[in-house]
């Protein structure tokens, strides 16, 4: 009786919660004389997700489970890695950053470094298909231009002109069968994803001679930094590189908050990655080292491609005052300084990952 009383409750306060639902859509479509695009859609049945590798367990997301994170509604202006123009659409998806803060990253004692800021995140799709990201531009980016996993797509058309029937600049017409990722930082859709049913928690493959060993409270500082590529190392120089500079650069970390906002100043890392490895790229990542063994890594994409990419700096003074520690790796326009490197002494440039 009491399981039959209970049931009949949660019929009743779904059966609401539906009607409250068309309610406010309905009023919403009352105000503006029309159906926006914007109006809150669920994810639908049969989508799920798995979230494994290096984490705590692996995490299984079904349809239900999705639905519970926010939801944004985004306009994309879609372009192909050679420039060809493939469309303005509408997405409702999941912002990566939300199913990130849930899931624990885990790697093992014998790790080179214990925390997840060198950590690379593979999204596969139901075809064997993979984009890779750094976990830093997932999880500690700013949020103006999120990863996200959407799951309904809408054609924008234009208002004027040409009908919609006659409209044939939008490649795709139907809606989605499976998360697609998008990467709204990126220009172009070279590590964007449809039907993603898997992403992977990893460390790069790096080999760990002659690179510092992780010294937790350990008080060093660096003179030189050194790049390795394809199996050479050699002192990294600055010589010829403009100087940059950055005010009002507020500066909170994710585990103990607001730090101080400071003035930096150094060069573009873009620039110096330019100079010191004239043939990497985009298409590289990148591990930076400090002497203490603090390590962050970066994907080419968004240190060349990204907007964000042109602030990131080595920054050799702060405050006006000599870096206390020596060159220091500077993503200013980061939520969180957590990858900033102090005391950076090594450089590693990254292959073979796609």
């Amino acid at each position: 009786m009491k399981k039959q009383i209970i049931t009949s409750l949660a019929l009743i306060l779904i059966a609401f919660a539906a009607a409250s639902c068309s309610k406010n859509k309905l009023e919403i479509m009352a105000v503006t004389g029309a159906t926006p695009r914007a109006i809150d859609v669920d994810v639908p049945g049969g989508f799920n997700l798995v979230v494994d590798g290096l984490v705590k367990r692996t995490y299984a997301f079904t349809t239900e489970a999705l639905n519970a994170f926010p939801s944004t509604w985004f306009r994309t202006r879609e372009v192909s890695p050679s420039g060809e123009f493939l469309g303005t659409y509408a997405y409702t998806g999941i912002p990566l950053y939300g199913i990130m803060d849930g899931v624990a990253p885990e790697k093992p004692k014998t790790a080179a470094f214990d925390r997840p800021l060198d950590m690379l995140v593979t999204f596969t799709s139901a075809d064997g298909k993979k984009a890779v990201f750094s976990y830093g531009e997932l999880a500690m980016a700013d949020d103006s231009l999120p990863v996200v996993l959407a799951y309904n797509r809408q054609e924008v058309l234009p208002t004027e002109g040409k009908t919609v029937k006659e409209y044939k600049f939008n490649r795709y017409k139907e809606n989605l069968k499976g998360l697609r990722l998008i990467a709204t930082a990126d220009p172009d859709n070279a590590r964007y994803l449809d039907n993603v049913v898997k992403i992977t928690f990893s460390d790069p493959a790096v080999s760990a001679t002659g690179l510092p060993v992780m010294k937790k409270g350990a008080k060093c500082s660096s003179t030189v930094i050194t790049g390795h590529w394809k199996g050479k190392a050699a002192p990294v120089s600055t010589a010829g590189i403009a100087r940059v500079k950055v005010d009002r650069w507020v500066r909170a970390g994710h585990g103990r908050g607001y730090k101080t906002t400071s003035s930096a100043e150094g060069v573009s890392l873009r620039e110096l990655l330019r100079k010191n490895f004239p043939d990497c790229g985009e298409k590289n990542f990148y591990l930076f080292i400090a002497c203490d063994g603090y390590r962050a890594v970066f994907s080419g994409r968004e240190i060349f491609r990204h907007e964000a990419g042109r602030s990131i700096m080595i920054i050799d003074r702060l405050d006006g005052k000599a870096s206390p520690n020596g060159p220091m790796l500077g993503p200013v326009k980061d939520y969180f300084v957590d990858r900033d490197v102090w005391g950076l002494t090594d450089i590693v440039v990254l292959d073979g990952i796609d």
